[in-house]
């Protein structure tokens, strides 16, 4: 949290979210509701509803990568908390992705290279 209220434009006077652990089958069963998925490729989630973010069993502290996916929720905890308007869910990427980007590389020397066009298509609303 201290990380990002000095990174990012966030107030972060806000509680510690919840944090909870499920099966990336239980995540990918919340997430997806039923529709088609891609397995094994969803991190992490935020929901606004319990202010929880919900991160698989095999999380890890001591993985940069996995610290990467915590402040990664974070963020979109801090949106909500901030109010935030976004046009749909899809949009709260574009700030996520970017701010992750940044603490992976400056907090762990962790070179996250993501495709520029999937990062698009996952952060525009598909109306």
């Amino acid at each position: 949290m201290i990380w990002l209220g000095a990174n990012t434009p966030f107030d972060t006077n806000h509680d510690i979210p919840n944090v909870l652990f499920l099966s990336q089958t239980q995540m990918e069963e919340m997430f997806y509701k039923g529709e088609s998925k891609m397995p094994n490729t969803l991190h992490g989630l935020y929901d606004t509803g319990s202010d929880t973010i919900i991160l698989p069993d095999t999380w890890d502290r001591r993985k940069a990568w996995d610290l990467g996916v915590l402040l990664h929720e974070m963020v979109h905890y801090l949106q909500d908390q901030n109010d935030m308007d976004f046009n749909c869910t899809a949009e709260m990427e574009k700030e996520a992705w970017p701010i992750q980007q940044r603490y992976l590389k400056e907090r762990h020397d962790y070179a996250w290279d993501y495709d520029g066009l999937w990062y698009a298509v996952i952060s525009t609303c598909n109306y």
